[in-house]
């Protein structure tokens, strides 16, 4: 009886034992350890399921109509299970009685044949109806994806402007680019949990992060004005063999961009096939060029701003001049003799704008051209932009002022030198060029772009009055008054730039020339900007940019249905 009690009692304590480790164990795993392995259970319960966002349009007009020329569409990622393939060969031939791809026969079996690969793509983009002809068909090995892209339907349409979408899903130069952050949107998630098997439990713990899709933006540009601006511009540079050609047409009085265009340009759906990424940029905005003679127009608007010269200011033009060691001569290198100074836009006189820069004086000449905007970036919605350069006007030198006074040793960006001509169209202010003015969110809201109040740089009577010399330009003199439109009262100038010489100081024999007008000139509603780089066969810009410039302007009275100012001519013509 003893010997039983003494096992009945150490066995007692055995179990005691055991059952203390036991509760220890049991402690340290659910007080110490227990939010650790809480957590971890947790995540082999939690299922995240991403819900993409969609990246928001690009829009232009039609007239009054907007219409996408950046969207997105929904196709299918073509795959294959090389270990489920048999027969790489036969597959490929099945395939492809039955449906298209991209892919060559030897591209394909190579991809077919990789040993232990359970991935490989061997088409993308593909349509809805191909892959319902492929599923039906039943092909071992072959799987699908759903994939998304940025389209652009019109090609080439604007692609400096709107720039391209890369392969990582960012927006790469133009609108795209510029406002990346805004078209991107945020993509949301459900957060449930699962069953051991991975199915998604839809009660619970579920929490739903909403997705916010990308805002689409509504720009400035109109394609019929867009597509015909570059038509336009593209028979230019094939005519005469230029390097480049482009051109900006912006409402002067608020700074709206109608149309931007430059040649070459590139298609953005196949942005990955262009050979020379500077085709990506955008020369009217990242490029500088001195202007040449159209520059000539701002001179004579801060000599008649601060009543250095007038109407009635006469000068004795002669032909050439030697300033600083320099000589300096009229694009002939004829005297003119006495002059009004009229003639020094209707004959684009190199002399009697220097004259009339003199008049001015060089401090006052370095402050006008800074309150045109010259040297400044003009703060448009596009990225890249460089400001022009007029570091010459630093100099104490005359000649370097007097050069400037016509377009030479001082640079600007396209888009720099509209917003400055702008100035003498619109009565005086300085606006600011833009291209989105309005982006709307997914849900009906909508912001309207803030625009910056304009700047008075110049008295509306100096405006009239440059104006009225611009328009005697075309009516009397510009391609023998050929320039004009019936009906229309328009003002224009004319430039031919020497382009800088790359390898040595001064400049080359090649030649830049540049293009502006407005019109009605009275009460403008568009501003012009064209110019050609290194034309071949031609010598002036009143010969090959006189006629593009006419057909823009004629277009533009037209599709807009714009009133005649000068019905008279119109009348006239019929009677």
């Amino acid at each position: 009886m003893n010997a039983f009690l003494k096992r009945a009692t150490s066995l007692t304590l055995l179990i005691g034992v055991f059952l203390f480790i036991i509760s220890l164990r049991i402690g340290w795993l659910q007080i110490i350890r227990g939010s650790t392995y809480g957590e971890q259970a947790s995540r082999q319960q939690a299922k995240t399921e991403t819900i993409e966002a969609h990246r928001g349009e690009i829009l232009a007009y039609e007239k009054s109509t907007l219409v996408p020329v950046a969207t997105t569409k929904e196709g299918w990622l073509m795959h294959i299970n090389p270990t489920l393939i048999k027969d790489p060969a036969k597959l490929y031939e099945d395939l492809t009685r039955i449906a298209s791809t991209t892919m060559s026969r030897s591209d394909f079996i190579a991809r077919a044949s990789k040993v232990g690969d359970p991935y490989e793509v061997v088409d993308r983009r593909v349509a809805p109806s191909t892959k319902g002809v492929i599923d039906a068909a039943r092909l071992a090995g072959i799987g699908f994806s759903q994939e998304r892209w940025r389209f652009y339907p019109a090609a080439d349409f604007a692609s400096h402007v709107i720039g391209f979408v890369g392969a990582d899903g960012t927006g790469q130069y133009g609108l795209e680019r510029f406002y990346n952050d805004d078209l991107l949107g945020r993509d949301g998630a459900f957060i449930g949990e699962k069953t051991s098997s991975g199915k998604m439990l839809w009660f619970g713990n579920a929490n739903l992060i909403p997705v916010e899709h990308g805002a689409s933006l509504v720009s400035t540009l109109d394609t019929g004005v867009q597509t015909n601006l570059e038509s336009i511009i593209k028979a230019i540079q094939e005519e005469y063999s230029a390097t480049s050609a482009g051109g900006i047409i912006i409402n002067p009085k608020t700074g709206r961009v109608i149309a931007m265009a430059s040649v070459p340009s590139f298609d953005p759906n196949k942005y990955f096939s262009v050979e020379d990424i500077a085709v990506f940029k955008n020369p009217l905005v990242e490029d500088l060029f001195e202007m040449g003679s159209v520059v000539k127009p701002l001179t004579l608007a801060a000599a008649i701003d601060t009543d250095a010269v007038n109407l009635k200011t006469t000068y004795n033009d002669t032909g050439s001049r030697v300033i600083d060691g320099r000589t300096i001569a009229n694009f002939d290198g004829k005297a003119r003799g006495v002059v009004p100074i009229q003639e020094i836009l209707s004959q684009s006189l190199n002399i009697g704008t220097v004259f009339v820069m003199e008049q001015l004086g060089k401090d006052r000449f370095r402050e006008y051209m800074h309150r045109f905007g010259l040297g400044e970036k003009t703060g448009i919605d596009v990225p890249g932009e460089v400001s022009g350069k007029l570091s010459n006007l630093e100099s104490s030198r005359l000649i370097e002022f007097a050069t400037a006074s016509f377009g030479q040793g001082i640079s600007m960006t396209g888009v720099e030198f509209t917003r400055a001509l702008s100035s003498i169209a619109n009565g005086g202010f300085l606006v600011n060029p833009y291209i989105i003015e309005e982006i709307r969110y997914e849900g009906g809201k909508s912001i309207k772009k803030k625009r910056t109040d304009p700047r008075r740089v110049i008295k509306e009577e100096t405006s009239k009055t440059v104006t009225r010399m611009l328009v005697e330009v075309v009516d009397k003199k510009l391609a023998n008054g050929k320039g004009r439109i019936p009906g229309y009262a328009v003002a224009a100038k004319t430039g031919t730039a020497q382009i800088a010489s790359k390898s040595s100081r001064g400049y080359s024999d090649e030649f830049m020339h540049t293009f502006f007008g407005y019109g009605p000139a009275y009460d403008p509603q568009f501003l012009v900007f064209l110019y050609i780089e290194r034309p071949q066969g031609i010598r002036y810009a009143s010969e090959s940019l006189t006629q593009p410039f006419r057909s823009i302007m004629k277009y533009l009275f037209s599709y807009f249905e714009i009133i005649p100012d000068r019905p008279q001519e119109l009348e006239a013509k019929t009677q």
